[in-house]
C-alpha cells in the first residue's frame, strides 16, 4: 500500500477521532486525549502494530496543557508507522502505562519518567534508570537549569538493597511467554505478585559490572543465582550521561552534527545521514544523486566497521585472540580510510544537512576496492577458526535464546531480531536512500541464540561488502551539495570575496538553519536495529526537542529475558552478542 491507503484500516478502528488524523512524512499521526491512548494502543495491538518503538514528551511551556506525551508504533506486517500524542498538565502529570500490552515500555516509559516526571499508572517499577536516586528535577524540562548543582551521590550497595526488598519492585522469574492475546472490555493494569522470600533462602545475588570489563565501564547487572543457574536479573544502564537530548536545545541544527556522531561511535556516519535527513525531510530539500550513493556506500562501510568490532570484541572475551586480531585489523584499515576522507578517526562529522562536507579524494575508491579485497581474505580465516569451533558452539549455541515474539514484544529490531527468523530491515521494508535500486538478502537465524547473532552479523557483512561493490558501479558524478543557501555554505572563494556570501555564511553559522514548524520521525537500519530520530522543530535556528529512539537502550530492556535460565558464565558472552553501545544507551 502507498499513501493513506494503509491507513484507512487503523483510522476505522480508532474511532471518530482519527478520521481526521494526518500522515506527517508517512507516520500517521492521531492527537488523543489522555485517558483514551490505553484502549487506542490496545487496538493498534489487534490491527498488527506488533512494535511500541519509544515512548517520550515535549515540553511547551508555557503553553497549557504543558507536555505533549507520544508513543511511537510500528507494524512489521503493513510496514506502516503510528504516532500517538496526548496532552498533559502539569498538575495532573499521568498517563495509563502500556507494559501489559508491550514489554519494551518497561524502559523508555522509565526514561519518560526520569526525564520529564510523567508518571505511568500501573508500571510498578517507575525507579531511576538513567539518573540516581536523590537526583532533583527532571532534566529534559525546559525549566531544568542544566547549570545547576546535584546532591552528592549518595554512599549504597544496590546488591543488598535488593536483597533486603526481596525484589518487591521487580516482576519474578517467569518462563518465556508471547504476548497474550488483548481481552475484550477495557484493559486491566499490571499487577506484579509479590517475591516470595523464603524461596530465596539458596540462592545467592551476584553483581556483574559496571567495574567489569565486558560491560562496557556502564551497565550493572544484577543477578540472582541457584547454584550457577540465573533465575532472576535486575538491568540498569549507568551514568554515562553525554546530555546529548539537553545540549540539542542550546545549539543550531548544523553545530549538532558532531554530538550526533558520539551516539553510535562505531558507526558515527548512520547516525549523521539519520539526523540530517530528518531535518532536510522539515526543510523540503531533496540530495543530489551523487550525494544519495555516497551516503549509501558510506552506511554500509559503516555497518562494515560496527560489526567487526562487535563481533572481534565477543571473539576476544570467549578467547578467540587470533580471530580477534584479524577482524581488528579490518576494522583500523577501514577507519583510517574513513580518517582520509572526512579528516576525522572515528567521530567523522561528515554529514551536512543538504549534502556533505567534501566530495571523495583522489585515489580513495582504489583504496577501498584493496580493503574489500583483505576483507574476503581475513574473514574466511575467521569463518575457519570459529564456525565449527567445539568451545565456541558451546558457548553460544542454545544460550541467549530469544523467540520472535519475545523480539517484538520488548522493541527488538537489526541482528538480533532477524537472529529470530524475522526477515526485518528497514533497508527493505521502508527503503530510503539508494536502497531500493540496490541487489541484497536479508540474513535471518533460526533459534535467536548467540550463534545465531554471529551468524547474522557475519552474513551482514558479506551483504554490505556487495553492496558497497555496487554503490561504486553506479556512483554518479556531479555535485555533493545542494544549491540552496538556506543550509549549504557558500565556497570558501565566494566568502571571501562577495558581501552577499559572506552574510550567507555567517548567518548559517551563528543563527544556524531556519528550520520550518513541524515534527517528523526518521529512522535508519543502523548495525544494532532501528535508529530513529524524532525532531521538532519551532520554526527558529535551534531544535525545540531532538529525541534519539536508540536500539542500545531499547535492547537492554528485553535482556533480562536472554539471560534468565542460562548460566552465570554465559552473560558475557549473551551481553556482547547484543553489541550494547553507551553513547548510544545513555545519550
Amino acid at each position: 500500500m502507498s499513501g493513506d491507503a494503509r491507513f484507512d484500516a487503523v483510522r476505522a478502528a480508532l474511532g471518530a477521532g482519527a478520521a481526521d488524523a494526518p500522515v506527517e512524512h508517512g507516520v500517521l499521526v492521531v492527537g488523543l486525549a489522555a485517558h483514551e491512548v490505553r484502549a487506542a494502543a490496545g487496538v493498534l495491538r489487534h490491527a498488527g502494530f506488533d512494535v511500541l518503538l519509544d515512548v517520550t514528551a515535549v515540553d511547551w511551556l508555557p503553553r497549557t496543557p504543558r507536555f505533549d506525551v507520544v508513543w511511537h508504533f510500528y507494524s512489521t506486517a503493513l510496514h506502516a508507522r503510528v504516532r500517538l500524542t496526548a496532552p498533559v498538565a502539569e498538575d495532573a502529570c499521568e498517563v495509563d502505562s502500556l507494559l501489559d500490552l508491550y514489554g519494551a515500555a518497561s524502559f523508555v516509559e522509565r526514561e519518560c519518567h526520569e526525564m520529564y516526571g510523567i508518571r505511568f499508572r500501573g508500571h510498578g517499577d517507575l525507579r531511576p534508570l538513567l539518573l540516581y536516586e536523590g537526583f532533583v528535577g527532571h532534566p529534559l524540562r525546559k525549566d531544568y537549569d542544566k547549570r545547576a548543582e546535584q546532591p552528592l551521590i549518595p554512599m549504597r550497595d544496590p546488591v543488598a538493597e535488593r536483597v533486603a526488598a526481596g525484589w518487591g519492585e521487580l516482576p519474578p522469574a517467569e518462563p518465556a511467554r508471547a504476548p497474550a492475546p488483548l481481552p475484550a472490555g477495557p484493559l486491566p493494569n499490571p499487577v506484579r505478585p509479590a517475591f516470595d522470600r523464603a524461596s530465596r533462602e539458596d540462592r545467592v545475588v551476584v553483581n556483574i559490572g559496571p567495574s567489569h570489563p565486558a560491560t562496557h565501564g556502564t551497565v550493572q547487572i544484577i543477578t540472582e543465582l541457584e547454584g550457577e543457574k540465573i533465575v532472576r536479573v535486575d538491568v540498569h544502564c549507568g551514568y554515562l550521561h553525554r546530555g546529548f537530548e539537553k545540549e540539542c536545545e542550546s545549539h543550531t541544527w548544523h553545530n549538532l552534527i558532531p554530538y550526533v556522531d558520539r551516539l553510535n561511535y562505531c558507526s558515527a556516519l548512520i547516525n549523521d545521514f539519520a539526523y540530517v535527513e530528518g531535518v532536510e525531510k522539515l526543510m523540503g530539500i531533496e540530495i543530489t544523486p551523487r550525494c544519495l550513493w555516497l551516503r549509501t556506500l558510506l552506511s554500509e562501510y559503516s555497518r562494515l566497521a560496527d560489526h567487526l568490532t562487535c563481533i572481534a570484541a565477543a571473539l576476544m572475551e570467549l578467547g578467540a585472540m587470533t580471530a580477534f586480531l584479524y577482524l581488528v585489523m579490518l576494522r583500523d584499515w577501514i577507519y583510517e580510510h574513513l580518517a582520509d576522507l572526512t579528516g576525522a578517526r572515528v567521530t567523522y562529522s561528515y554529514g551536512r544537512i543538504g549534502g556533505l562536507a567534501r566530495d571523495l579524494p583522489e585515489g580513495w575508491l582504489e583504496r577501498l576496492e584493496w580493503i574489500l579485497g583483505r576483507y574476503d581474505e581475513f574473514v574466511g580465516r575467521v569463518h575457519g577458526l570459529v564456525d565449527r569451533n567445539r568451545i565456541f558452539i558451546d558457548r553460544m549455541r542454545d544460550v541467549g535464546v530469544l523467540t520472535t515474539a519475545e523480539a517484538l514484544d520488548y522493541g527488538y529490531t537489526g541482528p538480533i531480531l532477524r537472529s529470530t527468523g524475522a526477515a526485518r530491515d528497514l533497508r527493505k521494508d521502508t527503503p530510503y536512500l539508494a536502497y531500493a535500486e540496490l541487489d541484497f538478502e536479508v540474513p535471518v537465524g533460526i533459534k535467536g541464540d548467540n550463534y545465531d547473532r554471529y551468524y547474522v552479523r557475519m552474513r551482514e557483512m558479506d551483504e554490505s561488502v556487495h553492496m558497497i561493490r555496487q554503490c561504486v558501479d553506479r556512483l554518479p558524478a556531479g555535485p555533493v551539495d545542494v544549491d540552496d543557501r538556506r543550509c549549504t555554505f557558500p565556497p570558501k572563494p565566494l566568502v571571501y570575496g562577495e558581501i552577499e556570501s559572506l552574510i550567507n555564511h555567517f548567518k548559517l553559522v551563528i543563527d544556524g538553519p531556519r528550520v520550518p514548524a513541524g515534527s517528523v520521525y526518521t529512522a535508519h537500519e543502523s548495525p544494532n536495529g532501528e535508529l530513529g530520530f524524532f525532531l521538532v522543530s519551532d520554526g527558529t535556528g535551534t531544535p525545540h526537542k531532538v529525541h534519539v529512539r536508540a536500539p542500545s537502550f531499547v535492547h537492554l530492556g528485553g535482556l533480562h529475558r536472554m539471560l534468565v535460565g542460562d548460566q552465570l558464565a554465559d552473560v558475557v558472552p549473551t551481553f556482547g552478542s547484543i553489541n550494547m553501545i553507551g553513547g548510544e544507551c545513555d545519550r
